[in-house]
């Protein structure tokens, strides 16, 4: 019994050393410079994330933020034994608020706080060749449907069966991003579906450059129809440029 309690007793020290090591050790660590720098900067560098604004049945996509990961900042910054904000490494911070939250609402502009617009075609020759340079969305049906893998492609079935065989089509050569074009046809099947609801913002046509050109803003998404004139296309296009916006696939509009 002498024994037992002579060996708890030595166990004991060694684990009262160990604790008091990792103390001094996480002491020590506090201390360093390069940490107290990190965490002295810390809020400068994080960015609050912005909530998706919901009016009625409408949305408009939020911004994630981003926080500083003090832990792996400060691993990356040891071997250099120096404060660089480069080596600065931060976590995602998503909406509270979000389009990911709340499918059963229509999509209606990409945040304004990005630059960026989105074009939406209707499945024709002329456009398809048109815009094969670009990050252009298609609209698709089960009977024209291809592996288009230049284009961003959107189910636009309103037939709740053929709506769920070129979902499979879709998901089979890994081209499904859930996308829907709103119509009043289509609605209950891409909210049942859950897929994310959008509504164009512009339609570019035979007669609408100049409403395209008042309006064109950033978070625009235009719809292109197949009577559009290639002049009119390209008058956007320029505007497009000149405000300085970025055509992005809708999915990377519509991301927080």
């Amino acid at each position: 019994m002498k024994k037992f309690f002579h060996i708890l007793g030595i166990v004991g020290i060694a684990i009262f050393s160990f604790y008091y090591t990792d103390k001094i050790a996480l002491l020590v660590q506090e201390k360093n410079p390069v940490l107290q720098e990190i965490k002295s900067k810390q809020a400068s560098l994080e960015i609050p994330s912005v909530n998706a604004q919901i009016e009625d049945d409408y949305i408009i996509p939020g911004v994630s933020g981003s926080v500083v990961n003090v832990e792996k900042s400060f691993f990356n910054m040891k071997a250099i034994n120096a404060y660089n904000e480069s080596y600065i490494v931060y976590d995602e911070v998503k909406p509270e608020v979000s389009v990911a939250s709340n499918k059963d609402k229509i999509i209606i502009s990409g945040n304004k706080s990005k630059k960026q617009v989105s074009i939406i075609i209707e499945d024709d020759e002329n456009l398809k060749t048109y815009f094969a340079k670009y990050d252009v969305n298609l609209l698709i049906t089960k009977e024209n449907y291809a592996a288009n893998l230049g284009y961003e492609l959107i189910n636009n079935e309103s037939n709740t069966k053929y709506f769920k065989q070129l979902n499979t089509l879709l998901d089979k050569d890994e081209q499904n991003k859930y996308l829907c074009l709103y119509n009043k046809d289509n609605y209950e099947i891409c909210k049942k579906n859950q897929n994310y609801i959008v509504k164009n913002s512009l339609v570019l046509n035979n007669k609408s450059i100049i409403e395209v050109k008042n309006n064109l803003e950033a978070g625009s998404i235009i719809l292109v129809t197949k009577n559009a004139a290639l002049s009119d296309i390209n008058l956007m296009l320029r505007e497009i440029k000149f405000k300085d916006l970025k055509i992005v696939y809708l999915s990377q509009l519509i991301k927080e």
